[in-house]
């Protein structure tokens, strides 16, 4: 559903963080390890929302597997969602380390 899209906090994001924030157009695949890998350092790349994929919130291993494969690490600070086993959250957990709380978390 086009409405969940997080194609419209692209603007804001970049005005907050002070820099172009680019979006995927997927949150997995092909074409989303092609932009993580052309993301230079200290660039921002913002994957689509993975709740697109019923295997978030079902915590697959390999949705997981597949996720932790764009990054380096994971920091978890969404305090809101973080008692959820979903595969964005415990479950990458799981491949990325380091793996750690984030400020908000700590607090």
């Amino acid at each position: 559903t086009p409405k969940y899209s997080l194609k419209p906090l692209v603007p804001r994001l970049s005005e907050l963080l002070g820099t172009e924030v680019k979006i995927a157009g997927d949150s997995i695949g092909e074409e989303v390890e092609k932009l993580v890998a052309q993301t230079p350092e200290g660039g921002v790349l913002l994957l689509e929302n993975v709740r697109f994929y019923k295997e978030e919130e079902k915590n697959d291993p390999e949705f997981a597997k597949k996720l932790a494969s764009l990054a380096d690490l994971y920091v978890n600070d969404a305090f809101g969602t973080a008692h959820r086993a979903h595969a964005s959250t415990e479950g990458v957990a799981k491949y990325l380390k380091p793996s750690v709380a984030g400020f908000l978390m700590q607090k």
